[in-house]
């Protein structure tokens, strides 16, 4: 019999081909002897097909299958969407919109199979690629740049996208999302092109991960981890690549999981997007870095860039608090000016809460107020404040021994220190200052309340370990100032939920009243908790009840304190407010039954000390029982 072409071609190399075994022994896995056709083939009166090549030794590239997983996950996302169209005049304009040759296929000589490889952003400490205009203009791979604008020009004309960006513009903007220029972004998104820098897929994304928390439509509440899970994708497979928009969307994925009480994840994608800041240099001023790119680069860029950092500065800080962890960004590193005030856009209605309103035929005139430069630069000085306030009180002192004395040393600079905060508060500018009786008339509107979340969040958090002592009471005492915080908070509260309800509450109301909650239980040595300290203590739990489907964090948080409730005999009753928390209406002050809030606590209650930590790393567990230790649930025998 022949013997097969590959053991007798070995003329004029030193080495034969290896031999192949025939289809059918390969499949069968027997030992073949080559020849045509074999012994095995011949035996069982079958066909014996030859094998050319042995395609085992050619595997593809896990960078080439994960393209190919990409191609599939975005064809089979254009067949559900297909799918989701009802008529065919539908269906036919959604596959004329789709840029079918957008979607190529990848090939084998272009794969990149190991990162290594990969073509890095250059950055380095100074000037770098977020401010450099040639490193953006010279981008070799512009396929890349077309690919992303074709999907954007789909995004901006999905209407659950729509509705998840006009939902976090309305309710969430500024907050502390103020590391996001809104204007800059819907300019890009509407118009993208290769060159674009403050919009990206992946940061819009981001945003509707967290404007789906809060739609009514349940489709759209369902889609809100499908966009944090495809964003934060897309952001891990370019983690060599930073960029502006990748930056920002790393501290919106944070909010994500913190405000669901993933206290560790939120951390460390914060932590990825400061890292990312400082590799673009985005601490640094470009006017005075940039010579080279001096002449191209505007006076808008400069602000919107100095908005970018001074943004991230006061998210970093206000994470930085609430988890109990050291803050990231330091004023002595930033060289770029604080912000000032950024032109609006007058096509942008849908993307505020002034064309909500407008669009409920409830429009009011507008104020000269600044909602965003002004109450940014005076977020930072009242941050700089207490910084200074945390190194002086909550660290231990090594020069006095005497824990009486260092305790009466802190509380002396406490005191101090409350002062320079309220002379913070009473010297804002007219337009941005306010009292309760304003709280009351314009606690309703989001673009108000940034800065006065972040004032009483900050108080509460700084007084809330010394409201148990007993000490001279005047109003720069931590017991009073609390107690007038969580009045206020009442009133802005109360008025935001009689007019919207709970599902478009911030998550800073959810913090406000996660502490309103926990001082509330702390003081009842100092006050006997009769009729108005019970509504309140109902009210605030009938916030975290309310707004539990928005934020995972309040329903863990409400659950976790009910639960502790209801081992007092005598408390069961006070989980029950007596005011329809799912009804979006005004609490009645005065129909709150007192009578079936009953507490009674351990009158030893004893000093909370320690650094002022709402959560840190595992918010149900060791750390919680800082906020809400057992013994403010349970008498003791």
């Amino acid at each position: 019999m022949p013997k097969r072409a590959s053991e007798s071609s070995t003329i004029g190399s030193n080495k034969a081909k290896k031999q192949l075994s025939c289809q059918r022994c390969r499949t069968r896995k027997v030992k073949c002897n080559y020849e045509i056709p074999c012994s095995q083939c011949v035996k069982a009166g079958k066909e014996c097909i030859q094998v050319a090549n042995d395609l085992r030794k050619i595997r593809p590239s896990a960078t080439y299958v994960s393209e190919l997983e990409g191609k599939y996950d975005h064809l089979y996302k254009i067949l559900i969407e297909l799918k989701q169209r009802e008529s065919i005049e539908a269906k036919a304009n959604f596959l004329n919109s789709i840029d079918f040759d957008s979607i190529q296929a990848p090939k084998h000589d272009t794969v990149i199979e190991h990162h290594d490889d990969i073509e890095e952003n250059s950055a380095f400490y100074g000037p770098t690629s977020v401010y450099d205009d040639h490193i953006i203009t010279n981008n070799s791979n512009s396929v890349k740049k077309d690919k992303e604008v074709n999907e954007i020009n789909i995004l901006n004309k999905d209407k659950d996208v729509l509705n998840c960006l006009q939902l976090f513009f309305t309710w969430q903007y500024p907050d502390h999302n103020m590391f996001i220029f809104r204007e800059a972004f819907l300019i890009d998104f509407f118009d993208p092109k290769p060159t674009m820098l403050y919009c990206s897929k992946v940061l819009i994304l981001s945003i509707c991960a967290l404007g789906a928390r809060m739609s009514d439509d349940e489709k759209v509440y369902k889609k809100s981890k499908q966009y944090y899970n495809e964003s934060k994708k897309i952001l891990l497979s370019t983690f060599s690549q930073p960029s502006i928009t990748s930056l920002q969307s790393y501290m919106l994925l944070a909010f994500f999981d913190i405000c669901n009480g993933l206290n560790s994840s939120g951390w460390m994608l914060s932590g990825n997007a400061m890292r990312m800041g400082f590799d673009l240099g985005f601490q640094l001023n470009p006017e005075v870095w940039f010579v080279e790119s001096k002449g191209n680069l505007s006076k808008l860029d400069v602000d919107i860039r100095s908005r970018i950092y001074w943004g991230c500065y006061m998210a970093d800080h206000f994470i930085s608090l609430l988890l109990g962890r050291p803050s990231l960004l330091k004023i002595s590193d930033a060289s770029i000016p604080e912000t000032n005030d950024l032109p609006d856009l007058e096509w942008i209605d849908d993307f505020t809460y002034e064309g909500h309103l407008k669009n409920k035929g409830l429009e009011k005139p507008k104020s000269n107020i600044s909602y965003i430069s002004d109450p940014l630069k005076k977020i930072i000085n009242l941050i700089n404040i207490s910084d200074n306030m945390l190194n002086d009180i909550f660290t231990k002192s090594e020069t006095i021994d005497d824990d009486d004395l260092n305790l009466e040393s802190r509380l002396e600079k406490l005191s101090e220190y409350n002062t320079q905060i309220m002379h913070w508060k009473d010297t804002l500018p007219h337009d941005l200052q306010w009292d309760r009786k304003k709280l009351s008339a314009t606690g309703d509107n989001p673009t108000y309340s940034g800065i006065r979340y972040y004032y009483y969040i900050l108080i509460l958090c700084l007084n809330r370990p010394f409201v148990g002592i007993d000490h001279e009471k005047n109003k720069y005492s931590p017991l009073l100032i609390c107690q007038n915080a969580i009045d206020d908070l009442y009133q802005s509260i109360n008025k935001f939920q009689s007019e919207h309800g709970y599902k478009t509450v911030s998550i800073f109301i959810v913090y406000s009243s996660i502490l309103s909650i926990s001082i509330i239980l702390l003081t009842n040595k100092s006050i006997k908790l009769e009729s108005e300290e019970k509504e309140r203590l109902q009210f605030f739990m009938g916030v975290l009840q309310g707004c539990s489907k928005t934020w995972k964090l309040a329903e863990k948080s409400y659950n976790l304190i009910k639960d502790k409730l209801r081992h007092r005999n005598d408390a069961g009753e006070l989980l029950e407010p007596s005011v329809k928390i799912e009804t979006p209406k005004s609490t009645d002050l005065n129909s709150v039954d007192s009578i079936n809030a009953e507490i009674l606590f351990d009158e030893n209650l004893d000093f909370l000390g320690g650094p002022p930590v709402l959560m840190t790393s595992d918010l149900f567990n060791e750390d919680w029982e800082a906020l809400f230790p057992d013994y403010i649930f349970h008498s003791k025998n």
